[in-house]
């Protein structure tokens, strides 16, 4: 999962640590942190999400992360899907953006399923200090419009 982020030897993250930053928030906040996703008939987690607050110009951005066993069952359009759903209800945002590795064609594909249009691309390139084991990404930008 994380190689299509720049991660190709994964996250060097521990289960304690995200466990950790899951729980630093506070229950009631929403935007701008990740989020577990579970299935909903069991409460297995399956990855993660996160919703963005918009920015200064109205455009929030979103993530979606899935186990890769939970892949090909299109939960990750459903995940997509309610967050747009949840930024168009409760905030003023003109646009729901998403940044997908150029190579990640399930995640592209996910983005033109929920009505996302590609309106650029760029590269994400690691800062400084993670460049031993994190790669520049390139991506496409896609946006769904209110």
């Amino acid at each position: 999962v994380m190689g299509n982020v720049g991660f190709p030897q994964g996250l060097r993250i521990s289960r304690e640590e995200i466990a950790a930053g899951v729980a630093k928030h506070a229950p009631t906040q929403v935007f701008d942190r990740y989020l577990i996703v579970e299935l909903q008939a069991t409460g297995e987690a399956i990855g993660e999400c996160k919703l963005g607050s918009p920015d200064e110009t109205g455009i929030a951005e979103t993530d979606v992360k899935l186990l890769p066993r939970f892949w090909g069952h299109k939960y990750g359009i459903e995940v997509k899907r309610e967050l747009v759903d949840y930024l168009f209800q409760h905030t003023d945002c003109t646009a729901v953006q998403a940044t997908p590795n150029i190579n990640n064609i399930a995640s592209i594909n996910m983005q033109e399923a929920v009505g996302g249009v590609r309106v650029g691309e760029g590269v994400f390139e690691p800062p400084e200090a993670m460049r031993g084991y994190m790669t520049a990404v390139p991506h496409y930008i896609y946006r769904v419009y209110r």
